[in-house]
């Protein structure tokens, strides 16, 4: 499992703090510099599509792949509606067209154009396959990790976007064993807890304390966030929190109100006008 580790950054956050309670100061922020990027997030209700790629927004001239994809699927799904092996064309066609390459926080965009993605930009091409199939499922949310798991004619299903050979798990007990990666019995209270982006997973992934059930604007949210956290490693913390705002506003999880909060200390802010809302 990939990490970015933060530990200089997060003791001069931590160091910052009592300072930052003296020194609150009140300003805006320009929390969407780029039009067409406001024009994508405030379609979330009606088209997590375009959701999905407000973090770097692309033109419909882009999306051949992604139109390649469906027309290929839809042949698919007229022949085999209702039957389980329509679970083994939608993973694997979509490897076989559009997810090309692995690779740690890649935004949507760039998986639809490129092919090179992270198990948050893989697991939102799934999710919107099986929503347009209506074959119902839900996004797993681990510490470090995302996955699809649902069940499709009474046969449970997982959908593990890292995997291009293994990554289509049927039944209870494969299903089992894989999640057995996530849980853990106990959670360490000590210390100060490093923020990470959600990359894929391998035989080093470290039991969570994360298990929850989310959506494609949530899933939206970690992408956000994922960013925040890139950029926060970058020293870019100002864009960092512009970052967490909009993840916030899309899933206001524990762990993005967490470094959100951490971010107001750093930077001193108690009271911003976003705007996010304002549709």
């Amino acid at each position: 499992m990939s990490r970015i580790v933060v530990i200089g950054a997060i003791v001069m956050l931590w160091s910052h703090f009592s300072m930052a309670q003296d020194n609150f100061v009140t300003f805006q922020l320009n929390i969407f510099e780029d039009a067409k990027e406001k024009e994508y997030f405030q379609k979330y209700k009606s088209d997590p599509f375009y959701l999905l790629q407000a973090l770097e927004p692309i033109e419909s001239e882009s999306y051949k792949k992604w139109d390649k994809l469906l027309k290929k699927l839809d042949r698919r799904f007229r022949k085999n509606t209702g039957e389980v092996r329509l679970l083994s064309d939608i993973f694997y066609i979509t490897h076989q067209l559009v997810l090309h390459q692995y690779q740690t926080h890649v935004n949507f965009s760039t998986t639809l154009t490129d092919g090179i993605y992270d198990c948050v930009t893989g697991t939102g091409l799934y999710a919107l396959l099986l929503e347009r199939y209506e074959i119902p499922y839900s996004i797993i949310e681990t510490e470090e990790h995302v996955y699809l798991k649902g069940k499709f004619n009474g046969v449970p299903f997982i959908m593990e976007s890292t995997f291009p050979l293994k990554g289509l798990l049927l039944g209870e007990s494969e299903i089992l064993q894989f999640e057995k990666k996530f849980f853990t019995t106990a959670l360490s209270q000590e210390g100060v807890r490093m923020p990470s982006v959600l990359g894929g997973i391998n035989d080093d992934t470290k039991p969570s304390v994360i298990f929850n059930k989310i959506g494609i604007k949530e899933l939206a949210g970690l992408q956000y966030y994922n960013d925040a956290v890139l950029k926060f490693n970058q020293k870019a913390y100002q864009a960092s929190y512009i970052q967490l705002v909009k993840a916030a506003y899309l899933y206001p999880s524990s762990r993005i109100a967490d470094m959100k909060e951490k971010m107001e200390m750093l930077l001193g802010i108690v009271v911003l006008d976003v705007g996010v809302g304002q549709y």
